[in-house]
């Protein structure tokens, strides 16, 4: 992913309001795990550290955000546009969400 997608995948959810819910190192991967959600619905981000935590530079870390559908599957974000129709899709499916 170029950093240019990842930025403006991150701005979008900081946009619509997400919060960070939980962030962790997974212990024998060189990979951070942060976990954003809004109303139920979640997305989860993939960034390769290296052996001390530290991120690595852009162009050498396979960057991954991965959402899931109401019915459960889980997709790789490849835009805002992946993303933004992951969530409208979970607002259709679930319309007693109240959109803040």
């Amino acid at each position: 992913m170029t950093p240019a997608k990842e930025k403006s995948i991150r701005s979008w959810i900081r946009k619509m309001g997400f919060k960070l819910s939980k962030s962790h190192n997974l212990s024998r991967q060189a990979r951070k795990i942060n976990y954003y959600t809004l109303n139920n619905f979640g997305v989860y981000e993939e960034i390769e550290t290296s052996a001390k935590g530290e991120i690595k530079q852009a162009e050498n870390k396979p960057h991954k955000f991965t959402s899931w559908t109401p019915w459960g599957e889980d997709f790789e974000v490849n835009s805002v546009k992946d993303l933004s129709n992951a969530y409208d899709d979970f607002l259709r499916y679930n319309p007693d969400v109240a959109v803040n």
